[in-house]
């Protein structure tokens, strides 16, 4: 069992789960902390949040990952004790650990966001400002999604991609260290990146149609972005049972800094070397092998499948999403 910080009270092997439904009725929740996201700032602003919540009547318990799959590990350890409300504190990444412990459960996911993109908060509704998360939190309102199952053992709930971001996010996971910039980092290997860079031959197979050929990227959507906003796959929805696939084909380096601007409001979907599909399932393969990212995270390499799990997810979302 993990190492738990304790801050109001303890969580033991036998210790009583939570009642399922409001935070009113059952004030306990299970906070699990990556210290080195966004750039370390996650280990100076958590207490806040426990702070935040405490005042709301919340009983807070703590847990600080101390290495890569720790946060998956006890979260699925709490989750098949009946635990019912957890919250991430992080980014993207400590949100696709937590989701990776706890999908196909009872168990709620609440986020603070307190890393580098953020993304999947803010497709949830979910503020930046730590005091409106933790009164998201305190209200308790869940909503189902659809998760994204790799293979068979692993899922991711936002953004998926293979080629040129993938490379960037490769590189930015071998260079970084504690205290590092992950946005700097992101910004460097894309520069790196898009110099050297040369476009891989892939293949797609979703109901019943083929794509082969040369692409820059594809991005595979359950969400509508990544990398900070990019709205890579500006339609898809989160409970819809539907992948939404982004190809962008290989196509002059002018021309794709002509066409990345448009990415921030979705209409680079308008040119001609960009096609969008939607499907419930995907099988990849290339010519060499390529990694998949998703949420910030390696997935796999190819060849590989994806398959979409309708609400095998339960999300504490703001109003608007719910």
């Amino acid at each position: 069992m993990a190492n738990f910080l304790t801050v109001e009270n303890s969580l033991s092997a036998s210790g009583p789960p939570g009642r399922t439904g409001s935070l009113k009725k059952s004030p306990s929740a299970n906070i699990f902390v990556n210290p080195i996201a966004g750039g370390g700032k996650c280990s100076k602003k958590y207490r806040t949040v426990v702070h935040k919540l405490r005042e709301a009547g919340v009983v807070c318990n703590v847990m600080t990952s101390q290495y890569p799959g720790h946060i998956t590990r006890v979260a699925s350890e709490l989750a098949a004790r009946g635990h019912k409300t957890f919250i991430a504190c992080g980014g993207d990444g400590t949100v696709n650990e937590l989701i990776n412990g706890i999908a196909g459960t009872e168990t709620a996911m609440g986020i603070v966001p307190l890393g580098t993109g953020n993304d999947f908060a803010t497709n949830m509704g979910i503020s930046k400002d730590i005091n409106l998360a933790c009164a998201i939190i305190k209200e308790r309102r869940v909503k189902e999604i659809d998760l994204v199952r790799v293979n068979d053992d692993r899922f991711f709930a936002g953004v998926g991609c293979l080629g040129f971001d993938a490379e960037v996010a490769a590189f930015a996971g071998r260079k970084r260290k504690d205290g590092s910039n992950p946005f700097l980092l992101h910004i460097m290997g894309g520069i790196l990146k898009f110099v050297s860079y040369k476009p891989k031959t892939v293949e797609l197979r979703f109901d019943g149609h083929r794509y082969f050929g040369d692409i820059f990227l594809v991005a595979f959507g359950n969400t509508r972005t990544y990398a900070r906003g990019m709205m890579i796959t500006p339609q898809a929805v989160s409970d819809d049972a539907s992948l939404d696939i982004c190809v962008v084909r290989k196509m002059p380096r002018w021309k794709i800094l002509s066409i990345f601007p448009s990415v921030y409001k979705g209409a680079h979907l308008n040119s001609e070397e960009i096609t969008l599909h939607r499907a419930g399932a995907v099988y990849v393969q290339s010519m060499k092998p390529m990694d998949l990212y998703a949420d910030g995270d390696f997935m796999t390499t190819t060849p590989f499948r994806l398959e979409v799990v309708p609400k095998y997810l339960k999300v504490i979302v703001a109003p608007s999403s719910s």
